[in-house]
This record gives structure tokens, sequence and C-alpha cells, in this order.
């Protein structure tokens, strides 16, 4: 397509990585957006108490601050431990096992679909400052969100690069505007003083008591100021060499500019008694305070909802990686492995699309009920984080281990007393269908992998299988002894990806009509290709093997270009293609295998001198006890 820009090649893999800079819009953008509806979050638990909760906003700001310094510690371990990338799925799962670790991959990929929807919904509920009429029309409101997460998917699919180029600008742009609001505010307040009355009357009746559950309520919300921060440790392998220092460096810069930013604005908050609203949020009452509706309010506006639609970036560049890990592992649908044609993920960019906007329509857009779902994945994600490198930690006991146990346990047990107050109070809101979703998805992933291994255990080929192939072509050679093999005039294609039961078997169907046969291998891969290459050498198979190069990873295309060829051929008349094709027992269990076989069978069909066989394996039926 087009609009997507044409195919790269895998070899310029490293041409199209990115360094701190420009890390900042793809992996960065969620936890700098959040700033602008945490500090909502918190004030929406605060405000109850009246003046006294107002007092409190910059403390639990302060408290969500402290717990952001331990995560950037952790993450900067996992970082070092992990140069290829290893977020709360890989370290859970190594370190605390399997079962921790798919609750892990579970709560962030709910995490990075949510902040989708919340992201661009958070957006578009800004913007109703400077056009209110979205806020009336909950219809209008919902097909903006729907085609900005259409419009971002676009983005992505042209690849990596090509969405830091776009996003910077704005990222930018909207790190100035704040820490300018933070800068002009203050001083505002420290020179002409903060009259709350102009704002909003002041609240003279508390509806509740200040207690340690309200204050952990508070930061529970506040922590939403945290999200995205994953994103990075699992995103190494984006980064220019060194990949490692220039992933650690960016941890420790969008720390930084978190830690200004949340404390500026509740500092502010807090001093104008700020009451927000799903129609008026603090950024939107903030700006008109301190700029007055002068082109820095219009600038930082249009900016607040630009870094939330980039926001969603981060999703964008994050659940694909975590999929794609999971799938390497066994427990994701295999095609979540492959790269596009623009070095992307393209399966795990779709498939966020869609459920981000099956979300959107259900909740109709509305970022404050969807945020109970939220910051539950988070949360989790940073327990898990914190626990496992806190075990290893222990074991190991390494120079310092002490201090780093410290600080790994601190942040995991922190996170986990946060995540069990979030649940609870937010549980009748919401947060009940975490409980069921996430126990959900760990049953889909081992399922997954329990009938990967039961395909692997089915066609993996044993030394006796071997054997008896090379032994029916040894005899079918015997055979055709006595004829001159130029007579054969027909040409058989086996397409393979494998030496596996499957393709013996297609080979040895084909093979028996004429021996004029070759497997083809399309490989994106080289050094796969020539361990496959020594694989077959090895099994003795006994029929030629042709190893397509296809540096722009098009399987299809490169198959079709194949038979074209030797269709052209004049020595052949005739050109059969015989697909191996699995058949799961159960109907059900087709979506985790790639189509690739099924759409290049529908292309071929199209060709009228070609004729098209699919070679069914049917695994045997697992009988239960």
């Amino acid at each position: 397509m087009k609009i997507l820009g044409s195919p790269l090649k895998s070899q310029n893999a490293e041409e199209h990585r990115v360094g701190v800079l420009a890390s900042i819009p793809i992996f960065g953008s969620s936890i700098i957006s959040s700033q602008g509806y945490s500090v909502d979050e918190m004030l929406y638990v605060l405000v109850g108490l009246g003046a006294i909760g107002f007092a409190q906003v910059s403390k639990v700001a302060l408290a969500v601050i402290l717990l952001l310094i331990t995560i950037i510690l952790v993450y900067r371990k996992a970082i070092k431990k992990y140069p290829m990338g290893g977020g709360s799925y890989t370290i859970a799962r190594e370190f605390l096992g399997v079962n921790y670790g798919l609750l892990a991959g579970a709560a962030l990929s709910l995490d990075y679909i949510l902040t989708v929807a919340v992201s661009v919904s958070s957006a578009v509920e800004n913007i109703t400052g400077v056009i209110p009429w979205v806020a009336t029309t909950p219809n209008y409101k919902v097909i903006i969100i729907i085609a900005i997460i259409i419009f971002m998917t676009l983005i992505n699919l042209r690849g990596l690069k090509q969405s830091a180029a776009l996003f910077a600008l704005p990222v930018y742009l909207y790190l100035f505007s704040v820490l300018a609001l933070v800068g002009i505010g203050v001083f505002k307040i420290v020179v002409f003083g903060a009259d709350p009355a102009l704002v909003t009357p002041p609240i003279t009746t508390p509806t509740h008591a200040l207690t340690l559950f309200i204050l952990l309520r508070a930061m529970a919300g506040g922590t939403t100021a945290l999200t995205g921060i994953e994103a990075i440790s699992n995103g190494v392998a984006a980064y220019k060499a060194p990949a490692q220092k220039r992933a650690i460096t960016t941890l420790f810069v969008i720390g930084v500019i978190v830690a200004v930013s949340l404390s500026g604005l509740s500092f502010l908050a807090s001093k104008y008694h700020i009451i927000p609203s799903a129609h008026n949020t603090v950024m939107n009452q903030l700006g008109l305070i301190v700029y007055g509706q002068t082109m820095m309010y219009y600038i930082l506006m249009v900016c607040s909802a630009l870094i939330l639609v980039i926001a969603s970036n981060t999703s964008f560049a994050g659940l694909p990686i975590l999929l794609n890990r999971m799938a390497r592992d066994g427990y994701a649908p295999r095609y979540f492995k492959n790269l596009g044609d623009r070095l992307v993920y393209d399966k795990g960019i779709w498939l966020l699309t869609i459920i981000g906007i099956l979300i959107v329509i259900i909740f109709q857009g509305n970022t404050h009920l969807m945020i109970p779902l939220y910051a539950v994945g988070v949360l989790i994600g940073f327990a898990l984080t914190g626990i496992g490198l806190a075990k290893r930690t222990y074991i190991v006991k390494n120079q310092n281990w002490k201090c780093n146990f410290i600080i790994f346990g601190f942040g995991g047990f922190v996170s986990s007393i946060i995540f069990l107050v979030f649940l609870i109070t937010k549980f009748s809101e919401g947060a009940w269908i975490v409980v069921i979703i996430l126990p959900l998805l760990m049953g889909f992933f081992k399922h997954v992998h329990t009938v990967y291994q039961v395909e692997k255990e089915t066609i993996h080929p044993s030394a006796t299988d071997l054997e008896q192939f090379a032994e029916k072509i040894s005899q079918i050679n015997q055979r055709r002894e006595s004829i001159d093999l130029s007579e054969y005039r027909d040409k058989s294609i086996v397409p393979i990806f494998d030496i596996n039961k499957m393709v013996l078997k297609a080979l040895l169907y084909a093979y028996d009509s004429t021996p004029l046969v070759t497997a083809v291998h399309v490989a994106s891969d080289m050094q796969r290709a020539e361990k496959l290459q020594k694989h077959w050498l090895e099994s003795h198979i006994g029929i030629e093997l042709q190893i397509i190069e296809s540096p722009y990873r098009t399987v299809v295309r490169d198959i079709m270009d194949y038979v074209d060829q030797a269709e052209a051929d004049p020595r052949f008349t005739s050109i059969t293609v015989l697909i191996p094709e699995y058949v799961p027992n159960k109907l059900s269990e087709n979506f985790l295998h790639n189509q690739t076989g099924q759409v290049l069978k529908l292309l071929l069909l199209l060709k009228k001198n070609i004729v098209v066989t699919s070679i069914p394996f049917h695994p045997p039926v697992q009988k239960r006890d």
C-alpha cells in the first residue's frame, strides 16, 4: 500500500532504530501525557475532604514520585540484564514462574490496549474547553476517537522511525508549554498569591474524613501518572547501539520530566482548589488561570490533546513487541512473530486497533469509566517486576545486594498494596471486569501453548520417519530405473518452512507423480535457512531444495514469482503446487495458524495454467483420560 510506504529490507533494520530524543515521542509519550489526567484522578478522591484534601494533593504526588523513582531503578536493572528488552512478562516468567509471567503478560496486554482507548478519549475530552459541542454530542465524540485511532494505526504501520519524526514536534512543544505553565504558575503564586475563590467556591463541608485508606486511594489514582514506563524496558531492541545505554538514559530523562510536571501541576491544583470534571479537566482550568484566553492557552490545550493522542503510540510500539516475545515462547499465536513490510509487527498493531475501538464504543469514550481497568494492569506489572527482581537479588546476592533488594522489594510491595486498594475501591466501578479478564487471558495463553506443544510433538519427524521416507524415495527411484527421466515434463513445487511430517507427506506425494520436484523455502532469516539446508542434507531427503532470499519478508509474493518463472520455462508442460496443510482437530484452533497457505492457494487458483493441491495432515485425535 502506497499510503504505508514502500517495503523495507530486513538488513536495513538498524537504520530504522532510534536514539534518545527520537525515542521519547515513541516510548515516553504515554507517561508524559498521563500527567494530564493523573492529577484529576487524585482530586476525584481528595475533593471530598474539603480544604484538607487540597492540602494533601502535593503530598500524594510526592508519594507517587517516590514510587516512580523506585520503578525507574527497577527497570534500569531490567534493561541491563535483558539487552534485547525485558519487561514485567520476561522478569516474572523467569524469576517467579510461568503463571506469574502469564499474569504479567495479560496485565500488560490489557494496559496497552486501554492506553489507546484512555489516551485518545482523554485527548478529545481535553479539547472540550476549546470546542464545547464535542462534550454535548457523545456520538460525535466516539466517531472522532475512532478516527484518531485509525489515523494512529496507519502512522505506526509506516514504521517506528517515521512515527518518531512525525510526533517529535508536538511532544516537545507540549513539554515546553507544560513546564512554562508550571514555572509561570508557581511564580504568580509566590509573587501575587493564589485566590481559590476566583476559580471555584471553597468547599466548606467535607463529605468524609482523612484516613490512610483515602490517601492510598488517591495515590492509586495518581499512579496513572506512571503508565507507559514499562514500554522502555520492553523496547530496548528498537534503540540504536549502544541500545541499553540509550534506553537507560531515556528512562532517567522521562523520570525527571514526570517528577517536575506532576509535582508542579499538583502544587498549582492544590493552591487554586481545582475541582476536575469530565468536561473541564485540571489542565484546562490551570491553563485559563495562568495564561488566560491567550495564544499560550490555546497552544497548551492543542498540545495537551495532541500528546494524549500520541500517547497511544506507546501501545502501538509496546504491545506488538510484547506479543512477539510471548509468541516466541509459544504463548501467543505464531504470526505475531513476523515483521511486516515496514519492519513493524503489523499483526499486533491491527489487533490493538480493533480491540481499542471496541472498548471506546463500549465505554462511549468516557475516560473516568475506563481508568479503573487501566490502572490495575499497570500496578500488577510494577508489582511483579519489583518482586521478581527482589527474589533474584536475594538468591544471587551480588555486591550491594541488600540495597537492591530493599529498592526492588519496596517497589513491588507498595505497588501490590496500591493494587489491592484500587481493586477494592474501584471494584464496583468496573475493576471487577479485570478480575474476570486476566484469568481468561492467562487461560488463553496456556491453551495456545498446549496446542502448539501438541502440534510440535505430532509433526516432528523421528529418525524412523526420515528413514522410512528415504526408503520410499529409493523404491520410487528403483521403479523408474527403466524410464527415461527426460520424458517427464510435469513440474511439482512444494513450499516449505521446515522439515516435518506434513512436508514429508507432501514431498512423497509429489515425487510419486514426477521426479521434477522442488521444495521451496522463502528465507527472511538466512541463518535459519542455512540451518535448514544443513538439516536437509543430513536427513538425506534426496529432493532438490531451493532457498529464495526474501529481504522484504514477502513469502506469498516470492513463491508466486517462482511459480511464474517455472511456468515460463519451456521444459515443463504443467506446473503443480502442493501445499502442506495442518488441519487441527478443532475448527476453533485454525486462527492459531497464519493463513499463508490459504492465501497462496487462492492466488494460484486465479492462474489457469497452474494446478493447486492441498496435502492435508490430520493429527491423531487426543484421547481424554
